[in-house]
C-alpha cells in the first residue's frame, strides 16, 4: 500500500487541529479508530488516511472487524485468535473475545504481511499472518 500523501497529511492535521487539544490526544484517538498504534500521522497509509478523512467529514464510524471475521472450524484462524488474546487484543467490555476491530485494522495496515480479509486468505497467507503476530509477541516479551 502507498504511504500517506502530503495533501492527506495536511487535511488530517487541519481537521484534527480543531478537534483535539494535544498531539498525544490526537494520536491516541487515531490509534483507537484505526485499530493499530499510530505514533505519527505519517505512519498511516493512503487507504487509512482516506478512511479517517471520510470519517471526520461524514461522522460515519470506521469498522475494521469485517476484515477479521474468522472460520471457527479453521485451525489457523483459531491460532490467530489465540495469539490476539496473548497480545492483549481483546474487547474491553468482554475480554474473553478477541478485538476483531483491532485485528482488522492491523490486517489493513502496512505492518501486516498480507493485506486481505482473513476469510479470503489461503494456508500460506495465514501462515505469514501467524508468523508476524508471533514475532510481535516475542518483541513484546523482550521489552
Amino acid at each position: 500500500m502507498s504511504t500517506i500523501t502530503k495533501p492527506q497529511i495536511q487535511q488530517l492535521q487541519t481537521i484534527c487541529a480543531g478537534k483535539f487539544r494535544s498531539r498525544e490526544e490526537r494520536l491516541e484517538c487515531l490509534s483507537d479508530m484505526m485499530g493499530v498504534e499510530v505514533l505519527s500521522v505519517k505512519d498511516l497509509n493512503q487507504t487509512q488516511a482516506d478512511e479517517l478523512i471520510y470519517f471526520f467529514n461524514t461522522g460515519k464510524t470506521l469498522d475494521h472487524s469485517s476484515w477479521a471475521l474468522f472460520d471457527r472450524n479453521n485451525t489457523q484462524h483459531k491460532t490467530i485468535l489465540s495469539l490476539c488474546h496473548q497480545l492483549g487484543w481483546v474487547q474491553e467490555e468482554n475480554p474473553q473475545f478477541a478485538d476483531l476491530h483491532r485485528l482488522g485494522g492491523w490486517l489493513k495496515s502496512d505492518k501486516s504481511p498480507v493485506k486481505m480479509q482473513l476469510k479470503e486468505m489461503n494456508k500460506i497467507q495465514l501462515s505469514k499472518i501467524i508468523f508476524a503476530i508471533q514475532n510481535m509477541l516475542k518483541s513484546n516479551f523482550n521489552k
